[in-house]
């Protein structure tokens, strides 16, 4: 926390209540000796000065186009770079920065509009830094290339929702989660919520290296069984984690075992069971909760139809995280969504749960979810996906009719912006020139302690 930030309030709040009303007082007490009048103003005097220098000391930072700029600096409505222009900074201008939104400075304008600039193009000439809210939340959705992995930090909690991909796939230091959290949260030593949407592995991959690093206070796994290489390692970690609870959709105060028959990873696991994943909101600590809006463990010949579908809930903004739910087979986004799909199940039983501001969209941006009956009752307006170059079933997504669905209901953010260029980069989250696609376009959303909602990317180098 900036330490000026509290001495800053205390001026502004004294000095606009207070000092008028001392300067009242001496105009209209016109009784008082002259000896003491005199007293009194030589005492005031001296305390406004003092103020007004400490005032001035305090003032608002202002903001610059770089060095780097030579035309200008782009001022848009909002924090990203989709919004609509509302003007621009030359080099040499500055404005008064009145707050912060990941990559983004908000300034206000010489007429008094409200915008954003980018942090990247542009640098605090004087002043303090802009006040940080530290009761806020803010959710990363990290770039890993072809897969997902949502990393939550709120005032007293912290949420993993999955950490897979399918190319890349660097692990131990070089795993590219790790490196992002330490990167935005330098220290953490706990992840409070490990949440596991369904066990394939662009899902859950990286996350054994995670046990080896943090200590995980929950586990929630639906409790479907995939037996895989990646998801025996994962259970095996889950098991030997000290004091874990461990939830999934199948039942309380028992006992879960799987048994795995792989060349890599084998034997049997046994997990004793906690609380049953239910509808009831889990606390996530002063005004937070996060809802497991969909659970099923039952068997499906694919997993995604066992995807853990959550929404957090904050200052009072929704964030949907839709995992791999799908809608049925690959269809335009305009056919109703199959009855028995994850989608179809939420729609009919509990539509009114489903309304939020902020959607982390459903299989990588597939035709197979999406579909417009289900973003209706979502009704976001800012939508995330997280892809990569990695083909699905010859596929490489996000596929173009959902990109357009999106942007026609509001901000698209995606974390494969720079897929072409992200392997060779020298300057990205994790290992550098590693040939991956991964660390270049991580997406921020930040809902502040009044419940403001902003959106952006996060493209600095570790």
């Amino acid at each position: 926390m900036n330490p000026i930030a509290p001495k800053r309030f205390e001026i502004t709040s004294f000095s606009s209540t207070y000092i008028p009303e001392v300067s009242k007082r001496v105009d209209v007490d016109a009784d008082v000796p002259e000896r003491i009048t005199m007293k009194l103003i030589g005492v005031i005097v001296p305390f406004l000065m003092m103020l007004m220098s400490a005032t001035s000391a305090f003032a608002q930072p202002e903001v610059s186009p770089s060095e780097r700029v030579r035309r200008n600096v782009v001022v848009r409505v909002e924090p990203n770079a989709a919004s609509q222009p509302i003007g621009a900074l030359s080099p040499g201008d500055s404005v008064s920065v009145v707050g912060d939104a990941p990559g983004w400075h908000q300034v206000r304008l010489s007429d008094g509009r409200i915008g954003f600039v980018s942090k990247a193009w542009t640098i605090i000439r004087s002043g303090p830094e802009p006040l940080i809210d530290t009761a806020a939340l803010k959710l990363h959705v990290i770039d890993v290339g072809t897969g997902l992995a949502v990393f939550v930090e709120g005032p007293s909690f912290t949420i993993l929702y999955d950490g897979g991909s399918q190319d890349d796939l660097a692990d131990g230091p070089d795993n590219r989660i790790l490196n992002y959290i330490q990167a935005v949260r330098p220290g953490l030593q706990t992840i409070d919520h490990l949440i596991l949407s369904h066990p394939h592995k662009d899902h859950l991959e990286l996350l054994p290296d995670i046990f080896d690093r943090f200590m995980i206070h929950n586990v929630w796994d639906s409790g479907a069984v995939n037996r895989t290489r990646g998801y025996c390692r994962f259970l095996k970690k889950v098991a030997a984690e000290p004091g874990v609870q461990y939830h999934n959709a199948i039942a309380t105060g028992g006992t879960h075992r799987v048994v795995f028959t792989g060349k890599t990873c084998s034997g049997e696991v046994v997990l004793p069971q906690a609380a049953m994943m239910t509808a009831s909101p889990v606390a996530l600590g002063p005004g937070g909760t996060m809802s497991i809006l969909y659970r099923d463990a039952s068997k499906h010949h694919d997993p995604n139809e066992n995807s853990v579908v959550i929404r957090l809930d904050y200052a009072g903004r929704r964030i949907l995280i839709a995992g791999d739910a799908e809608g049925g087979a690959r269809k335009a986004p305009s056919q109703p969504a199959d009855a028995n799909s994850v989608e179809g199940k939420l729609i009919a039983c509990c539509s009114a749960d489903l309304r939020s501001d902020v959607l982390v969209v459903g299989h990588h941006g597939s035709m197979t979810s999406s579909r417009q009956e289900f973003l209706d009752k979502v009704q976001a307006s800012t939508f995330i996906i997280s892809s990569g170059p990695h083909p699905y079933s010859k596929v490489v997504l996000p596929d173009v009719a959902i990109e357009d669905e999106l942007r026609a209901r509001g901000a698209l953010f995606q974390t494969d912006l720079a897929d072409d260029d992200c392997p060779a980069s020298e300057a990205k989250i994790g290992p550098d020139n590693d040939e991956s696609p991964g660390g270049c376009d991580n997406v921020i959303v930040t809902v502040s302690s009044t419940g403001q909602v902003a959106t952006g990317y996060f493209r600095e180098a570790d």
